[in-house]
Protein backbone atom coordinates (compact mmCIF):
# COMPACT_ATOMS: atom_id res chain seq x y z
CA UNK A 1 0.00 0.00 0.00
CA UNK A 2 2.84 2.32 0.35
CA UNK A 3 6.55 2.11 1.38
CA UNK A 4 7.85 1.99 5.08
CA UNK A 5 8.48 6.01 6.27
CA UNK A 6 8.13 6.32 9.48
CA UNK A 7 5.26 9.07 10.91
CA UNK A 8 7.89 11.80 12.93
CA UNK A 9 7.36 11.04 16.67
CA UNK A 10 6.19 15.42 17.01
CA UNK A 11 3.10 14.06 13.74
CA UNK A 12 2.36 11.22 16.15
CA UNK A 13 1.69 13.13 19.08
CA UNK A 14 -0.45 15.59 17.09
CA UNK A 15 -2.35 13.20 15.26
CA UNK A 16 -3.61 11.44 18.39
CA UNK A 17 -4.05 14.41 20.04
CA UNK A 18 -5.88 15.73 17.59
CA UNK A 19 -8.45 12.58 17.77
CA UNK A 20 -8.73 13.05 21.18
CA UNK A 21 -6.97 9.58 22.42
CA UNK A 22 -7.87 8.86 25.71
CA UNK A 23 -8.82 5.52 28.10
CA UNK A 24 -11.36 4.81 26.45
CA UNK A 25 -9.79 4.24 23.00
CA UNK A 26 -8.76 1.40 20.94
CA UNK A 27 -6.49 2.63 18.50
CA UNK A 28 -5.35 0.35 15.33
CA UNK A 29 -2.64 1.52 13.09
CA UNK A 30 -2.81 -0.04 9.60
CA UNK A 31 0.74 0.11 8.91
CA UNK A 32 2.55 0.12 11.95
CA UNK A 33 6.07 -0.35 11.00
CA UNK A 34 7.84 0.23 14.21
CA UNK A 35 5.41 0.71 16.20
CA UNK A 36 5.60 4.13 17.30
CA UNK A 37 1.95 5.14 17.31
CA UNK A 38 1.05 1.73 19.10
CA UNK A 39 3.63 2.77 22.10
CA UNK A 40 3.25 6.41 22.15
CA UNK A 41 -1.13 6.06 22.49
CA UNK A 42 -0.58 3.53 25.21
CA UNK A 43 2.38 5.41 27.11
CA UNK A 44 1.23 8.75 26.97
CA UNK A 45 -2.25 8.81 25.81
CA UNK A 46 -3.04 5.59 27.80
CA UNK A 47 -5.48 4.25 25.49
CA UNK A 48 -7.02 0.99 26.75
CA UNK A 49 -5.14 -1.00 23.49
CA UNK A 50 -2.60 -0.50 20.69
CA UNK A 51 -3.71 -2.82 17.56
CA UNK A 52 -1.26 -2.63 14.85
CA UNK A 53 -1.06 -4.33 11.33
CA UNK A 54 2.20 -4.93 9.67
CA UNK A 55 3.21 -6.98 6.63
CA UNK A 56 6.70 -6.93 7.60
CA UNK A 57 7.62 -9.70 9.36
CA UNK A 58 11.00 -8.36 11.07
CA UNK A 59 9.31 -5.03 11.57
CA UNK A 60 6.82 -7.21 13.71
CA UNK A 61 9.57 -8.95 16.46
CA UNK A 62 10.82 -5.45 16.03
CA UNK A 63 7.86 -4.38 18.02
CA UNK A 64 6.90 -7.33 19.73
CA UNK A 65 10.04 -7.12 21.29
CA UNK A 66 9.89 -3.43 22.42
CA UNK A 67 6.31 -3.91 23.64
CA UNK A 68 8.01 -7.06 25.79
CA UNK A 69 10.78 -4.89 27.19
CA UNK A 70 8.22 -1.91 28.21
CA UNK A 71 5.64 -4.17 30.31
CA UNK A 72 3.35 -3.49 27.50
CA UNK A 73 2.03 -7.21 26.48
CA UNK A 74 -1.69 -6.95 26.99
CA UNK A 75 -2.22 -3.45 25.77
CA UNK A 76 -0.23 -3.43 22.81
CA UNK A 77 -0.37 -6.16 19.86
CA UNK A 78 0.92 -6.32 16.49
CA UNK A 79 -0.51 -8.73 13.55
CA UNK A 80 1.95 -9.86 11.04
CA UNK A 81 -1.06 -9.57 8.32
CA UNK A 82 -3.02 -7.84 5.85
CA UNK A 83 -4.90 -5.17 7.46
CA UNK A 84 -7.47 -5.70 4.44
CA UNK A 85 -8.91 -8.84 6.15
CA UNK A 86 -8.95 -7.36 9.75
CA UNK A 87 -12.15 -7.16 11.86
CA UNK A 88 -11.81 -3.35 12.37
CA UNK A 89 -14.77 -3.26 14.51
CA UNK A 90 -13.15 -3.13 17.57
CA UNK A 91 -10.93 0.64 16.55
CA UNK A 92 -12.52 3.63 18.19
CA UNK A 93 -9.26 5.62 16.33
CA UNK A 94 -7.56 4.24 13.28
CA UNK A 95 -3.87 5.80 12.23
CA UNK A 96 -2.91 5.71 8.50
CA UNK A 97 0.11 6.95 6.63
CA UNK A 98 -1.01 5.11 3.31
CA UNK A 99 -1.16 7.22 -0.07
CA UNK A 100 -4.28 8.70 -1.44
CA UNK A 101 -4.89 5.20 -3.34
CA UNK A 102 -4.43 3.02 -0.39
CA UNK A 103 -7.02 5.16 1.49
CA UNK A 104 -9.34 5.07 -1.20
CA UNK A 105 -9.11 1.33 -1.22
CA UNK A 106 -9.84 1.29 2.35
CA UNK A 107 -12.89 3.33 2.33
CA UNK A 108 -15.34 0.71 1.84
CA UNK A 109 -14.10 -1.33 4.76
CA UNK A 110 -14.17 1.60 7.09
CA UNK A 111 -17.88 2.39 6.43
CA UNK A 112 -18.81 -1.23 6.51
CA UNK A 113 -16.92 -1.77 9.40
CA UNK A 114 -16.02 1.74 12.16
CA UNK A 115 -18.78 2.42 14.57
CA UNK A 116 -20.52 5.57 14.80
CA UNK A 117 -17.70 8.13 16.56
CA UNK A 118 -14.76 6.23 15.32
CA UNK A 119 -12.03 8.72 14.19
CA UNK A 120 -9.57 8.21 11.49
CA UNK A 121 -6.60 10.01 11.10
CA UNK A 122 -4.28 9.82 8.19
CA UNK A 123 -0.94 11.68 7.65
CA UNK A 124 -0.96 13.75 4.69
CA UNK A 125 -2.89 11.79 2.43
CA UNK A 126 -6.68 12.15 2.38
CA UNK A 127 -9.41 9.85 2.12
CA UNK A 128 -11.22 11.45 -1.20
CA UNK A 129 -14.75 12.22 -0.69
CA UNK A 130 -15.13 11.82 2.74
CA UNK A 131 -15.78 15.69 4.82
CA UNK A 132 -12.98 16.40 7.52
CA UNK A 133 -14.16 17.74 10.88
CA UNK A 134 -11.62 20.81 10.18
CA UNK A 135 -14.14 23.61 9.54
CA UNK A 136 -12.40 25.79 6.67
CA UNK A 137 -9.77 26.18 4.34
CA UNK A 138 -7.40 24.18 4.30
CA UNK A 139 -9.70 21.20 5.23
CA UNK A 140 -6.91 19.62 6.86
CA UNK A 141 -4.69 20.25 10.04
CA UNK A 142 -1.13 21.75 8.50
CA UNK A 143 2.63 20.77 10.61
CA UNK A 144 5.29 22.22 9.10
CA UNK A 145 5.42 20.02 5.87
CA UNK A 146 3.34 17.53 7.16
CA UNK A 147 -0.88 17.46 7.17
CA UNK A 148 -3.22 15.88 9.14
CA UNK A 149 -6.24 14.79 7.94
CA UNK A 150 -9.37 14.04 10.73
CA UNK A 151 -12.31 12.12 10.30
CA UNK A 152 -15.48 10.64 12.41
CA UNK A 153 -17.43 7.92 11.13
CA UNK A 154 -20.04 8.48 9.76
CA UNK A 155 -20.32 12.33 9.29
CA UNK A 156 -17.20 11.93 6.97
CA UNK A 157 -19.25 9.88 4.01
CA UNK A 158 -22.82 10.09 5.36
CA UNK A 159 -24.62 12.66 3.48
CA UNK A 160 -22.58 12.01 0.03
CA UNK A 161 -23.11 8.23 0.53
CA UNK A 162 -26.22 8.26 -0.18
CA UNK A 163 -26.44 11.15 -2.82
CA UNK A 164 -23.30 9.38 -4.50
CA UNK A 165 -23.61 6.07 -4.84
CA UNK A 166 -26.64 4.07 -6.67
CA UNK A 167 -26.67 0.39 -5.40
CA UNK A 168 -24.85 -0.56 -8.66
CA UNK A 169 -21.59 1.46 -7.71
CA UNK A 170 -21.57 -0.03 -4.62
CA UNK A 171 -21.50 -4.05 -5.73
CA UNK A 172 -19.44 -2.69 -8.16
CA UNK A 173 -16.88 -1.92 -5.60
CA UNK A 174 -17.09 -4.51 -3.55
CA UNK A 175 -16.09 -6.86 -6.17
CA UNK A 176 -13.45 -5.04 -7.09
CA UNK A 177 -12.16 -5.25 -3.75
CA UNK A 178 -13.17 -9.16 -3.69
CA UNK A 179 -11.05 -9.47 -6.64
CA UNK A 180 -8.06 -7.52 -5.00
CA UNK A 181 -8.04 -9.65 -2.04
CA UNK A 182 -8.46 -12.62 -3.87
CA UNK A 183 -5.70 -11.79 -6.04
CA UNK A 184 -3.39 -11.03 -3.06
CA UNK A 185 -3.74 -14.63 -1.99
CA UNK A 186 -5.34 -13.62 1.05
CA UNK A 187 -2.16 -12.52 2.75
Amino acid sequence: MAPYVPTPIRIVRKMLELADAGAEDVVYDLGCGDGRILLTAVEEFDVKRAVGYELSPSMCESVHRKVESRGLRGRVEVVNGNFFLADLSPASIITLYLTTSGNSKLKPKFEKELRGGARVVSHDFPVQGWKTLKQGNPHHHPFGSHRIFLYRIPDAYKTKLRALRSPGAQSRWRRFIEDFLSSEGGS
